[in-house]
């Protein structure tokens, strides 16, 4: 499994969207955080994230990456890092 793969696998969208400070709502909307966006406009699942008002979509790794301006590597290692995930094919 590649850094990728396990930061996929271990962090869920939801888990990385409150961790970086987006509060869903209880339809699982947050404001989107890549334009301006006065109510809630994306829609939060456990696997990939999609705004209706700009169209930004993607995984956890790249919500990670368009938050903080990261390139993926840098995004899925920082996933890693901020949830203490050690990566598993280190550990064999």
């Amino acid at each position: 499994m590649n850094i990728f793969e396990e930061a996929k696998a271990t962090i869920s969208v939801k888990q990385a969207a409150n961790h970086y400070g987006l509060e869903p709502n209880h339809s699982g909307m947050v404001r989107c955080p890549f334009h301006e966006d006065r109510h809630p406009s994306m829609k939060l699942n456990e696997d990939y994230f999609y705004c209706f008002g700009c169209g930004a979509s993607g995984d956890v790794v790249e919500l990670t990456r368009r938050q903080f301006n990261l390139t993926p590597y840098e995004a899925a290692r920082k996933l890693m890092a901020d949830f203490g995930v050690e990566l598993s094919i280190l550990l064999k």
